[in-house]
């Protein structure tokens, strides 16, 4: 018996989940290149936070993990 959502693959390779997946090969080099691409493009068109986005968001993250905390404590 194995942990469950863990099967073995013929080869012994371990996957999570029920069924193998399709390919264990990681990504190649266009793979690579259109994420970059893709990734640009959607900076571009204003799909992604800017850095002060992430600073308030981690700021705001960081103030819930405190509050969460005193309420944990008392």
């Amino acid at each position: 018996m194995g942990i469950p959502g863990l099967s073995n693959q013929n080869n012994g390779q371990k996957w999570l989940g029920i069924t193998e997946p399709i390919s264990l090969a990681g990504p190649t080099e266009e793979d690579v290149i259109k994420s970059h691409e893709l990734e640009k493009y959607l900076q571009g068109v204003g799909l992604y936070e800017s850095q002060q986005e992430a600073v308030c968001r981690e700021e705001v993250l960081g103030r819930l993990d405190q509050v969460d905390l005193v309420y944990f404590l008392m």
